[in-house]
């Protein structure tokens, strides 16, 4: 937690500019950090995500989160500029190392973080103003491939789709987490009173915290978490709606930060309600878990940082 307040703090004052400076080697480590993983990192729950610093662990897809978000900043803008003089980079040319990074999670395996960076790429190109004509092609045919992967070449990610599709059953751990969640009733047992954490929810410090909530802070609880998720995005809209006046850089930042933070709640949240297929995605601020909480912390920075620099523009900018 200290880590990630300092975290937030240095990139809420870091200059804009320098985000552009350092977006590619960014990138290109995470990159390597993800082959590293493929290698070294060692095998948990028939997956390889993590790399061991001695007592800590690292998870650098969360790295590629915040990595894919400011080269795509970038490249996006530049790109902007670069179209009023007639020549502008090709969207393969820039999708490309996105889409290799995607690939490598994919082959820890974590299927559903690489669709994460599918669809985070996906919002930036559309904030963009790119016609959906020019990557819909890429879309077809890469979420199809990637679902379809997943689905034939591991076993966990077969049976999560097959228990979505035919409704929870007695004994998994969807059902006991529905169970667990409306077990709370209106007000909840009382904070540390439940009992599903105590094995009957597998992961319930970091995929399924919502059913602890729902335990033990019942329906008002759950709806608390669920408001202050649409507060924060509703800020973050709104910084990155006053952001345009920084230009575009600073509007795709503002609004990829919000997105990262809110489209990870809303899978978790829609994971825990069996709305949408099983996957372990942490809920930002409340999951266990240090390197998520240095992504989430992150992107509050990145938000702070551009709406001070939009108050600064206005008022010393008597046009703005």
């Amino acid at each position: 937690v200290v880590l990630a307040v300092l975290t937030c703090w240095i990139v809420a004052r870091t200059p804009l500019e320098w985000f552009q400076r350092v977006s590619r080697p960014l990138l290109f480590a995470a990159l390597v950090l993800l082959g590293a993983t493929l290698v070294l990192g060692p095998l948990r729950n028939q997956s390889r995500r993590w790399l061991d610093f001695g007592p800590f662990a690292f998870q650098p897809s969360e790295l590629l989160k915040i990595a894919a978000l400011l080269y795509l900043a970038d490249q996006l803008s530049r790109r902007e500029r670069a179209t009023a003089f007639g020549h502008r980079t090709p969207l393969l040319a820039i999708l490309a190392p996105v889409g290799v990074g995607a690939v490598l999670v994919l082959v820890e395996p974590d299927l559903g973080t690489s669709l994460f960076i599918v669809a985070e790429a996906i919002v930036l190109l559309g904030l963009a103003g790119v016609r959906p004509t020019r990557f819909l092609p890429f879309v077809i045919t890469a979420l199809p491939l990637l679902v379809v992967y997943g689905y034939t070449r591991f076993a966990h990610v077969r049976e999560r789709f097959e228990i979505y599709a035919s409704g929870p059953k007695s004994g998994t751990q969807i059902q006991e987490a529905l169970i667990g969640l409306g077990s709370g009733g209106v007000v909840g047992v009382g904070l540390g009173e439940g009992t599903h954490k105590l094995g009957y929810v597998a992961e319930a410090r970091t995929d399924f915290i919502f059913t602890v909530i729902g335990e033990e802070l019942g329906f008002l609880g759950c709806a608390g978490v669920v408001i202050a998720f649409m507060l924060f995005t509703f800020y973050g809209r709104r910084v990155a709606w006053q952001a345009r006046a920084l230009g575009p850089h600073a509007f795709y930042l503002a609004a990829g930060a919000t997105f990262i933070v809110a489209f990870q709640a809303l899978i978790n949240i829609a994971v825990v309600t069996a709305t949408a297929p099983t996957k372990g995605v942490s809920l930002p601020f409340i999951s266990v878990g240090g390197s998520n909480l240095l992504m989430a912390a992150t992107c509050v920075g990145l938000i702070l940082n551009v709406s001070r620099r939009t108050a600064e523009h206005v008022s010393t900018d008597p046009w703005a």
